[in-house]
């Protein structure tokens, strides 16, 4: 079997970009099917197209690989968001949600390894400690507590719990359906994270 590196098409397709994204691009692959333990610095090298030498250019180690995948991965799913925000900023309180949990499931959608390794390595205690890294729910649990203040959510639940709570259901249950996404349509995934979300379920 010829090796991806001697590929004259995947060759091709990496002209021009960096050896630094190449290395990256290769190992949200490798990391997603392989997990951490499965992949190693030469792997990664080589499937690059890389030197080792060239991949320790970029890198001390497949952690600081990791954290460089999650730090790029992290970046883009928050301007995804961010973006979904700003354009639903002026309408009602559920097409604001609705915006965001859609957003993020596209985000899924169009790069399921890069999706795996954010909620799946990257949410690994052991990982997660030597990263450093993590998705946070702090932009929720913000919303939360405007929302309490206009009491249009119940003022018993705490901002700080349902938020991590609606940020763990709402990545595990796209992790699940990446991999069965024949049981369940896309819309009603959206449907049926928009009405979890503490700012519908938990409304005064």
């Amino acid at each position: 079997m010829m090796d991806l590196s001697e590929s004259t098409e995947w060759q091709a397709a990496q002209e021009g970009r960096s050896p630094r994204d190449r290395i990256l691009e290769t190992a949200f692959g490798l990391l997603a099917d392989r997990g951490l333990e499965g992949v190693n610095t030469n792997i990664v090298a080589q499937q690059a197209g890389v030197g080792v030498g060239t991949f320790y250019r970029y890198f001390e180690d497949k952690y600081a690989l990791l954290k460089a995948c999650m730090s790029q991965g992290l970046d883009l799913l928050q301007l995804k968001l961010a973006n979904a925000q700003q354009n639903s900023a002026h309408e009602p309180l559920e097409v604001q949600l609705r915006a965001g949990v859609e957003a993020f499931v596209d985000f899924a959608l169009e790069d399921p390894a890069r999706f795996r390794v954010l909620f799946s390595l990257g949410q690994n205690p052991g990982h997660r400690s030597r990263v450093g890294l993590g998705f946070s729910p702090r932009g929720i649990e913000t919303g939360i507590r405007a929302l309490q203040k206009r009491g249009l959510v119940d003022g018993k639940v705490d901002p700080c719990v349902a938020a991590r709570a609606f940020t763990a259901a709402q990545s595990q249950s796209v992790l699940w359906w990446l991999g069965e996404s024949e049981l369940v349509p896309k819309e009603d995934v959206i449907d049926t994270l928009v009405r979890l979300h503490p700012a519908m379920a938990c409304r005064a």
